[in-house]
């Protein structure tokens, strides 16, 4: 009886489950699905909304914190401009590149980029396939342009940090099925057709609108996939030599010089700050946060943990104001640099302000970009000209210098785990055009005036006198090329991949630093990342 009863239970349960198994596996009205996206033109809206947040998007299992956002900085860390104690996926894992230890299976920047692009890949692919197989008639002809030139720019956008990173990889350019997953390396000089057509390709459906104005405002432009096309232009003129090939570079002049409704900033430093971006004139593009519901922790990374050390090296390359190095313009003011670089703790105070006179008679920059002793200053931001965060412990770095360009002004006691703020992360600003024109130009026709007026407009800017008239095309080069490193440093590591275009990583070996005695690292000595894969996108 005990048995029959059981079954009676067991069938009873079976029938209820069978009677309710749709309601069961009923998706929630408000979830996105496969089934109701893709009916109105707000899914196309929201479909881009996605692709724009892959590329900021956190992996907190593998501390992946985006790799085109606020891991940017780091890309430094692989440079002469500064370096990290911590190998943490949250810092691209470059203090183990740093040491010269790079394969195709580790994490950090080799592997997280070649996801993020990948995945955001797909995205946008999902986006093209679905706009050709649209048939609401709520989309009009310009919107359907402005999709898919956001796609096609995207994806160019993604091959061109690739191309710059490694020497091949697949290229896909449509949704993958199980049976076509797997995708071989390209050739690279296929690659660049691809990236090339793509760019072209948007550029000419996208409106013709700035980064500031109408639908375009966060998007990618026609102004800006100018510029990451014109870097790959760069980029392959100086080939496998460091040595740029004069007429490459008399292709990209033009380009840049349409690039059209932008201006410098009145300061560097503004361009950074939160609270000015969102109108700011100079900016191209950037990865574009807002609070509360998109944050990153810039502050607690480089302002509340010091996690970018500054080399000396670099600290030497700001000029004085008169134009001259420091150590041989007479405005320098001499250190006691067995102070500076003293590891006694009971001289610390006496050691602070011998660095500071390091800051004395200097390019404003210096005091924008970087900070010592563990002071984090805002001398150049209205309103907060007498706030100071002082971090305990430490001499701020292993060499004593961090970095301060991308820390927000606030009143607030220093940053910790819980911090939060938004300034978007600028990847392209006009500054950028000013410098690849000067850069172009000069390899191409020499110190010419347009090459001259370039790089002047943003010396002025800065408050540094214009360089000297007389300069022959090699004295410019070295010009350029230190305008580049100062006003740039942190940004997009152009640093890094300017000094792979240059073919100067080699000189990078023996660097060391005086406060840090030992050699900084074992740098990286590779001209691209070769990592061999074949994984699916």
């Amino acid at each position: 009886m005990k048995q029959i009863k059981y079954i009676a239970l067991v069938l009873l349960v079976a029938i209820g489950a069978a009677g309710c198994s749709d309601f069961l596996q009923k998706d929630p009205p408000s979830a996105l699905s496969q089934v109701t996206f893709w009916k109105k033109k707000r899914d196309f809206d929201y479909a881009m909304a996605a692709v724009y947040k892959s590329v900021q998007d956190d992996d907190a299992g593998r501390m992946i914190r985006g790799t085109f956002s606020v891991q940017q900085p780091f890309f430094d860390a692989l440079t002469d401009n500064s370096f990290t104690d911590n190998n943490e996926n949250t810092f691209g894992m470059s203090l183990r590149m740093q040491q010269g230890d790079i394969t195709s299976d580790m994490d950090g920047f080799p592997n997280h980029m070649y996801i993020a692009c990948y995945r955001t890949l797909s995205r946008i692919h999902q986006i093209i396939f679905q706009l050709e197989n649209y048939q609401g008639g709520d989309l009009t002809t310009d919107d359907k342009n402005f999709y898919l030139g956001q796609c096609l720019g995207f994806r160019a956008y993604l091959y061109h940090w690739m191309y710059m990173s490694y020497k091949e990889f697949p290229l896909v350019t449509g949704l993958l099925t199980l049976e076509t997953q797997y995708q071989p390396k390209a050739a690279r000089a296929d690659i660049r057709t691809q990236m090339m057509k793509d760019f072209n390709d948007a550029i000419a459906l996208l409106p013709d609108e700035t980064y500031y104005q109408g639908r375009s405002m966060g998007y990618l432009t026609p102004g800006a996939l100018k510029v990451f096309k014109t870097r790959i232009m760069i980029f392959d003129a100086y080939g496998e030599t460091g040595v740029a090939d004069a007429a490459k570079m008399a292709e990209v002049i033009p380009i840049l010089e349409s690039i059209k409704g932008y201006e410098l900033s009145p300061t560097v430093r503004e361009i950074f700050v939160q609270e000015n971006q969102a109108t700011n004139k100079e900016i191209i593009f950037s990865s574009r946060y807002v609070m509360p519901n998109r944050t990153n922790q810039v502050d607690l990374y480089f302002g509340g943990w010091q996690k970018m050390t500054v080399t000396r090296n670099f600290i030497d390359a700001f000029e004085c104001t008169d134009g001259l190095p420091w150590g041989e313009s007479p405005l320098t003011v001499p250190v006691d640099e067995a102070l500076i670089n003293t590891t006694d703790g009971a001289l610390k105070d006496a050691q602070s302000a011998e660095r500071a006179k390091l800051f004395i008679n200097r390019d404003k920059r210096m005091e924008m970009t970087v900070t010592h002793n563990n002071i984090v200053p805002y001398p150049q931001d209205p309103g907060y000209e007498d706030i100071k965060w002082v971090i305990g412990g430490g001499s701020g770095g292993h060499t004593g210098f961090t970095m301060q360009k991308l820390i927000q002004p606030q009143s607030a006691v220093p940053p910790g785990y819980d911090s939060r703020s938004a300034p978007d992360i600028v990847i392209a600003r006009y500054a950028h055009v000013l410098l690849m024109i000067a850069e172009a130009e000069n390899e191409a026709n020499g110190p010419t005036e347009k090459a001259y007026k370039a790089v002047n407009d943003i010396r002025v800017r800065s408050g540094q006198p214009v360089l000297p008239e007389g300069l022959t095309k090699e004295q410019m080069r070295e010009r350029i090329r230190r305008e580049w490193r100062i006003e740039t440093c942190f940004e997009g590591g152009l640093r890094y991949y300017h000094m792979k275009q240059w073919r100067l990583m080699n000189t990078l070996n023996s660097l060391k630093d005086p406060m840090y005695q030992t050699a900084v690292v074992k740098w990286l000595r590779k001209i691209r990342y070769d990592v061999s894969r074949s994984a699916a996108a």
